[in-house]
């Protein structure tokens, strides 16, 4: 069986199985290596076209457009590290959704009504129209009162960000209560509510001058009069800004956000293009972010806010490494823990430091990137309640994205 990697998930391709085959088995083989990691995970099917629209009998599934333009069968399940599983299928007139919530979204949505005053948006009362493409207007700037919480919005049953959609750039965090969709309802009274624990969540990280969880920077040397300084500039310097809704199935969401022209400085010296594409898959906090740069430019980071007195864990497995923190960082309550990571490749990254206001990630001067973000919010994952049951979390999490699902059929 030929085997193709799509993304960070290996996808089989069972166009030479004969239909006697696949009718004698009905069922897909998934395999779990005995380096994996354990939990519940996501992985595709590609299936022969006589199969489109079987589903998976007993597990949650979905038919897909990848990446790559092909349609495939999405399918979760939870399979112990060198175990497999034979996951039977089910013709289409048979399928139901009995197994199937939705469990992810990606969003943005623009404020109606009103006129731009300057570099804000007036409008009497919130009333907002979600849109599949944008391009940032010229004035638009922080706190503009017109993107409802601000930019794009992302979330799977197990946790939510936003990004702010001007010249700070940072990743933001909801934490969530529950595995409902909520993100198309946070926001739709205005821009305070969400601050504040309520029934769905609430927005848990104080981002500061950071770059939050994961969102990108260029690191550059500030002169003074008797020394140098780095530090890191965010997208002060850009042309143009577009995002794209890429895809908002039930166990899948993805976005894109391209910047044309960005750069450290007014003088457009280290000007490139680039290109970020956001995915979140159901049962995972993690968000995957693929980069596409015009360009090579050795001044990329990603930031981690790094905020004082909190724990700093660092861990390395395979292909991957992680920094992350843990402590009381959420600002909805006394005492409230967060853990929060950036995963990145190995040989993608010169060096991690830490910087004046974020552990950076430094990457090479590369025209693909690929890393990962996530957080965990203790008061709703149960078996992650401390610092080293964080750090056991991460390193289970290290071990799936090196070791994903198998498709063996």
């Amino acid at each position: 069986m030929k085997f193709s990697k799509i993304g960070l998930v290996l996808v089989p391709f069972l166009a030479s199985c004969s239909q006697g085959d696949i009718n004698s088995a009905l069922s897909v083989k998934v395999k779990n290596s005995a380096d994996g990691g354990s939990g519940d995970q996501i992985f595709e099917v590609s299936l022969p076209p006589q199969y489109s629209g079987w589903k998976l009998k007993q597990y949650p599934s979905e038919w897909i457009e990848n990446s790559e333009g092909q349609a495939v069968l999405l399918g979760a399940a939870s399979i112990a590290p060198g175990s497999s599983a034979s996951l039977e299928l089910m013709p289409p007139e048979q399928a139901t959704n009995v197994n199937l919530h939705d469990r992810a979204h990606a969003e943005l949505s623009v404020r109606t009504g009103g006129e731009w005053q300057d570099a804000v948006y007036s409008a009497e009362g919130f009333s907002f129209e979600e849109v599949t493409s944008f391009t940032s207007p010229p004035q638009l700037t922080d706190h503009s009162y017109f993107l409802r919480y601000e930019g794009p919005g992302w979330e799977s049953d197990q946790m939510g960000y936003r990004l702010y959609l001007d010249w700070r750039n940072a990743i933001d965090v909801f934490v969530k209560a529950n595995d409902s969709v909520v993100l198309p309802e946070v926001g739709q009274d205005g821009y305070d509510s969400y601050h504040n624990l309520s029934s769905w969540g609430g927005d848990a990280l104080k981002v500061g001058k950071s770059l939050g969880v994961g969102a990108l920077g260029r690191l550059t040397e500030q002169e003074t009069q008797d020394s140098s300084t780095q530090t890191v500039m965010h997208f002060q310097h850009v042309e143009n800004t577009q995002y794209q809704l890429v895809s908002n199935s039930q166990l899948r969401a993805e976005f894109e956000v391209g910047y044309e022209g960005w750069s450290s400085s007014d003088a457009k010296a280290d000007s490139i293009d680039v290109t970020t594409h956001y995915r979140i898959d159901a049962f995972d906090p993690t968000t995957h972010i693929s980069v596409s740069v015009s360009e090579p430019s050795d001044n990329i980071v990603a930031g981690l806010v790094a905020h004082d007195g909190m724990q700093v864990i660092k861990a390395e497995r395979g292909e991957w490494g992680v920094v992350a923190t843990w402590g009381t960082q959420s600002i909805l309550a006394d005492n409230d823990n967060l853990g929060l990571a950036v995963v990145y490749r190995l040989d993608q990254v010169e060096k991690v430091f830490e910087g004046e206001h974020d552990h950076l990630v430094l990457f090479k001067p590369l025209t693909t990137l690929d890393y990962k973000i996530l957080a965990v919010w203790p008061k709703r994952s149960s078996d992650v309640q401390t610092a080293k049951q964080f750090e056991d979390y991460l390193v289970n999490k290290l071990k799936t994205y090196n070791h994903p699902l198998t498709v063996l059929n």
